[in-house]
């Protein structure tokens, strides 16, 4: 991970320092660097260009990496995670049990001995490193399911239709997430469409300028705040929430005019069952 990011992020290449990286990862000499990047050579995760040896056969300059950049089965995650003032074990294991959450979500519903099956990890190990994050704030535990509250781990969700939206669909969905973690409810996955439909059809105003706008006293203001601010309405349209929650729809049908939202997804299915069918 170190690695990917001193990589370039379109061609994988990356000319960083052996040095630089014991610096980054927290290892302590590089010699354990080049037995690491070795195996993941051996792997066919990378490819090592070896630049120029002395008469005794050491390397006079850096090596050059080549890695590869996957086309599937990829997760995301913030460059401030290897930054965060937690044991650098603590963050390999939830890049690992991020990797065994569901698709657009941060969510797992392994147990702890699936879990530790699933990542070849022993039971103690498994059950220490989950103690250790649920201490530091960064994962939940609920009803046997599992929620990495890290914000540094990103749901990978693809939103080709939202980027038009500039980002308010990803705001919106966040105040969702929040709130459900604040209530100990695991949050639904995300779906593009649906958070199109919150977005196009309300609560299509960035909450800051809500709030910025609210704080001069304006009675318009204020009506306007009440209306489109999805902090101010989600406690009073849905002040009780279920254990856990599938499905955007939940929120939508509460946080909407549920005959738009009705016809609007009607719509939407209708439209997907006349592709199907061609």
């Amino acid at each position: 991970m170190c690695l990917l990011f001193k990589s370039d992020y379109e061609t994988g290449e990356s000319h960083v320092l052996r040095e630089t990286l014991c610096k980054v990862a927290g290892v302590k000499d590089v010699d354990t660097i080049s037995k690491y990047t070795t195996k993941f050579e051996d792997l066919g995760f990378l490819r090592k260009e070896h630049n120029y040896r002395n008469n005794e056969g050491l390397l006079t300059s850096p090596v050059t990496y080549h890695v590869n950049i996957p086309k599937s089965n990829w997760v995301r995650f913030k460059k401030d995670l290897l930054l965060e003032d937690i044991d650098n074990k603590l963050k390999a294991f939830l890049v690992l049990l991020k990797c065994l959450c569901i698709n657009n979500t941060n969510i797992t519903y392994y147990n702890k001995t699936e879990i530790s099956e699933q990542l070849h990890l022993s039971a103690k190990t498994v059950k220490k490193y989950i103690d250790l994050a649920i201490e530091h704030g960064k994962l939940l535990e609920i009803n046997n399911f599992f929620l990495i509250t890290d914000n540094n781990i990103i749901l990978d969700t693809p939103r080709p239709r939202l980027r038009i939206l500039n980002g308010l669909a990803r705001e919106k969905y966040d105040i969702i997430c929040n709130y459900c973690i604040k209530k100990n409810v695991i949050p639904p996955p995300y779906d593009d469409k649906l958070m199109e439909i919150l977005c196009q059809y309300r609560y299509n105003r960035p909450e800051p300028d809500l709030e910025a706008a609210i704080s001069n006293g304006d009675e318009q203001a204020k009506k306007n705040y009440n209306y489109y601010s999805l902090k101010y309405n989600l406690p009073k349209l849905c002040p009780n929430l279920p254990d856990q929650i599938y499905s955007l729809q939940y929120f939508l049908a509460s946080l909407i005019n549920r005959k738009i939202y009705k016809e609007r997804f009607a719509q939407e299915e209708v439209k997907e069952k006349v592709e199907l069918c061609l």
